[in-house]
């Protein structure tokens, strides 16, 4: 499966995490410190900025502050209070994020901030790429709040983002227990799995996630990544195939690739009426509607071909005598979207032995017979693939079949 970068959306925007008049306040435990004249006086032009949304003006204006010779520690504190909080609306998050450090370790932030600024110290240095910083102060800021779900997910991705894998498992499945965990969190367990090859449990998050999110976005999320991955044509078809079944074909792209697929692979007459689909559907523009335009015409002249062994093809099944006989009118009815006979000549096929390709007719056999609403059947068939990249696809299958 392809590796995601995941970006946590925190909640940073101006305003939203303290706003210009609490940064100015005098913080409560000490009250009796105040802020000089002159200081105030660029403090106050500096926080007129920050309202306008000014933010090189704001920071001018701090820098004033800031050259002003004879600054009390309290003066100091509440100059950074507003120069962290423009880098971050400048998208400074590294500068934000020491200066905020710096601010909570100066001994004149009320110990009542100092939780929730721990959790913003946490987003910064994960916005900034500082995974482990952002591990540490988001350990230190569930501490207080253990039941914390956006932190939690920040812990696991920071470790995704690291490539410690097996951390960012863990930290996944400790948000899989007791509840329902969010689509976000089971996509990183399913991705750092597949990363350390560990097959159960890419198993595990695989099932967590089509139980809860079985939606076609979900699912096109899921088959894109294996689709990059497969090197087999047989399987590749057998993706395709499940991302019709559960809407997840949605791309031109997607849909040229599959007909052309299939018209390689011996199923034109399935090729065309997979581009002809995608015609109706609108799914083609520009170029690739050139392109689509071209595929329709070459699937059209390889289907015209199979529709003509179709009236033959009960008498060459009658007639075969070996296995894949069997198997190539197998897969003339499947191609013609004929799936019961598709699937009593290839269970004929199987039977009989001697299939070049088992676990391909095995695939084939499944599929015809999910797509007739035969679950049983067609989990029996699934089941009988021995390969195990194959078998993964196969399950994927079972998974919808559910």
């Amino acid at each position: 499966m392809r590796k995601a970068t995941f970006v946590l959306s925190a909640a940073l925007a101006a305003g939203s995490v303290f706003g210009v008049t609490a940064l100015l306040a005098p913080a409560t435990a000490v009250a009796e410190q105040k802020v000089g004249a002159t200081v105030g006086k660029h403090l106050k032009t500096a926080q007129d900025a920050i309202q306008k949304k000014k933010w090189d003006q704001a920071l001018a204006a701090i820098k004033q502050a800031q050259a002003v010779d004879t600054k009390t520690p309290f003066e100091q504190y509440k100059i950074n209070e507003l120069l962290w909080y423009v880098y971050l609306q400048q998208g400074r998050n590294l500068d934000a994020a020491r200066l905020l450090e710096q601010q909570m370790g100066s001994g004149l932030m009320p110990a009542g901030e100092k939780v929730e600024r721990t959790k913003t110290l946490a987003q910064l240095y994960f916005r900034a790429g500082s995974y482990g910083k952002a591990v540490q102060y988001a350990n230190q800021y569930l501490k207080s709040a253990p039941g914390s779900q956006d932190m939690q997910l920040l812990v696991a991705q920071s470790y995704y983002q690291q490539k410690d894998y097996k951390n960012a498992i863990v930290a996944a499945e400790r948000m899989t227990k007791g509840g329902r965990p969010s689509e976000d969190v089971l996509q990183l367990m399913l991705r750092a799995s597949y990363e350390v090859d560990d097959k159960a449990g890419t198993a595990k998050a695989l099932d967590l996630l089509l139980k809860y999110y079985p939606t076609p976005d979900t699912w096109q999320r899921v088959l894109d990544g294996y689709v990059a991955q497969t090197k087999h044509d047989d399987e590749l078809l057998a993706l395709y195939r499940l991302s019709e079944d559960v809407g997840a074909l949605v791309k031109a792209r997607q849909y040229t690739d599959m007909s052309q697929g299939l018209v390689v692979a011996g199923f034109a007459m399935e090729g065309q009426r997979v581009i002809e689909k995608g015609l109706a559907g609108g799914v083609f523009q520009g170029e690739e509607m050139n392109r689509a335009q071209r595929t329709l015409e070459a699937a059209k002249r390889r289907a015209d071909v199979e529709r003509q062994q179709l009236p033959k093809a009960a008498a060459n099944l009658a007639a075969a005598k070996t296995g894949d006989q069997m198997l190539a009118v197998g897969k003339l009815y499947f191609s013609a979207g004929d799936y019961s006979n598709a699937s009593a000549a290839l269970a004929k096929a199987l039977a009989t032995g001697g299939v070049a390709d088992t676990d391909a007719a095995q695939m084939l056999c499944g599929i015809s017979f999910a797509r007739q609403g035969k679950t049983a059947d067609a989990n029996k068939a699934f089941t009988a693939i021995k390969d195990p990249k194959f078998a993964e696809v196969a399950r994927l299958w079972m998974i919808k079949e559910r």
